[in-house]
């Protein structure tokens, strides 16, 4: 496909849809908000002139269709994680293609892979913005330079030994607190306390596991971490402000309403 065909052949609209499909993917695997990842691939069929297209995207999966359901296609998205960098890369792309200065499904194609093979931050960085976070975090919400502090050690700690038990392909990790605060020196309620701390503050993700016994019994396993880069924490802070200032502002609409109508 040299161009943007005005009415796209059957071939060329078969991977129109595939690319679109793919950029969807990137985007809701990578953190993107549902509404957008449908926003996004409804600018880029039509930009490809893609027409009747429709779709609808769940978190873990996307489903669309286009010219009178000619061409369906279902993508599963089992696992997220997050990851600013691909998802603006992604955004630019689709700005570009409807902007006109992308204008080859061949150019296009080649632009997602490079937006998909964007690295993660190493380690290390990743540890560094987690101490800074719980450090400036515990300063946000009111606790004193001490307070802080001990924030900073306890969190750097704690995600430390995450970042080492992850699974770098799904950067997951399911260590019981007792692991964890028998590899750090502190003890589980502790664990416990600043784990529950860096999910509040958007660092991490929580979620319940089940292991099968050998008799075949279910019981509930060690929590799976999920952990998230320190962009998106501030991006859940900013809109938490954001939020409080909507209520109050809100609030004092509605006194000022009583007040002049009492």
């Amino acid at each position: 496909m040299n161009g943007r065909e005005l009415y796209p052949n059957a071939e060329q609209r078969r991977r129109i849809m595939d690319f679109i499909m793919a950029a969807g993917q990137t985007l809701l695997e990578n953190g993107a908000e549902v509404f957008r990842v449908e926003q996004t691939m409804e600018i880029m069929a039509r930009s490809f002139h893609l027409r009747e297209f429709h779709v609808y995207v769940l978190t873990n999966g996307i489903f669309a269709s286009a010219g009178t359901a000619e061409i369906s296609e279902v993508r599963n998205v089992p696992t997220r994680t997050t990851h600013l960098g691909r998802v603006a890369a992604v955004n630019q792309l689709s700005r570009q293609i409807a902007e006109g200065s992308v204008t080859t499904i061949d150019e296009a194609e080649s632009r997602l892979v490079q937006a998909q093979s964007i690295p993660f931050p190493k380690g290390r960085v990743q540890l560094l913005a987690g101490l800074s976070g719980a450090f400036c975090f515990a300063l946000i919400f009111g606790g004193t330079l001490r307070a802080a502090l001990v924030a900073a050690v306890a969190g750097c700690a704690a995600n430390a030994y995450l970042l080492f038990c992850e699974d770098r392909q799904t950067f997951q990790c399911w260590p019981s607190y007792r692991k964890i605060g028998d590899a750090v020196g502190l003890s589980p309620n502790t664990i416990r306390k600043h784990i529950r701390l860096l999910e509040e503050r958007g660092l991490l993700v929580t979620e319940p596991t089940q292991v099968t016994t050998k008799d075949g019994r279910k019981r509930n396993g060690n929590l799976r971490f999920t952990i998230r880069p320190i962009q998106f924490a501030l991006q859940q802070d900013y809109d938490r402000q954001m939020q409080q200032l909507d209520e109050d502002a809100a609030r004092r609409k509605y006194a000022n309403f009583i007040e002049n109508t009492g």
